[in-house]
């Protein structure tokens, strides 16, 4: 055997009582320790881990608010889309109907009633003429 190995045999061998003691006190000492830094860092960390969690649910709470606002804006932009195809197909089918069933479109009493203007014009005119050719 090497001399190491006899060392630490020795080392090994059981101490005397008083040392023993001596041991189990500083044993008992560096485990109140521990468990006091364990305590006082523990308060430390648990607030820091509360300050951490709150500062992440307000970027999540900000992130989601995001997403609603821009989910509900395409939403509302599809829909309005859809409205407006939606009119416009009924528009396009009642313009067809009132067309094969001859009645006139808007457009067509618009242009019908300007041509009216016109006309009732150019009789106001020629009625003036007559008259004051009889004069």
């Amino acid at each position: 055997m090497t001399d190491d190995i006899r060392n630490a045999r020795s080392r090994l061998k059981i101490a005397p009582a008083k040392d023993l003691r001596k041991y189990t006190q500083q044993i008992w000492l560096a485990g109140l320790g521990a468990f006091s830094r364990a305590e006082e860092e523990g308060g430390k960390l648990f607030d820091n881990l509360v300050k951490v969690g709150e500062e992440l649910e307000n970027k999540t709470r900000d992130l989601a608010d995001n997403a609603t606002t821009d989910l509900r804006d395409k939403v509302i932009e599809k829909a309005s889309d859809t409205r407006e195809k939606v009119e416009r197909a009924i528009d396009d089918r009642l313009s067809s109907t009132l067309t094969r069933l001859g009645i006139p479109s808007q457009r067509e009493f618009e242009a019908l009633s300007e041509r009216m203007d016109r006309l009732t014009q150019v009789i106001e005119q020629l009625a003036q003429q007559l008259e004051s050719q009889r004069k």
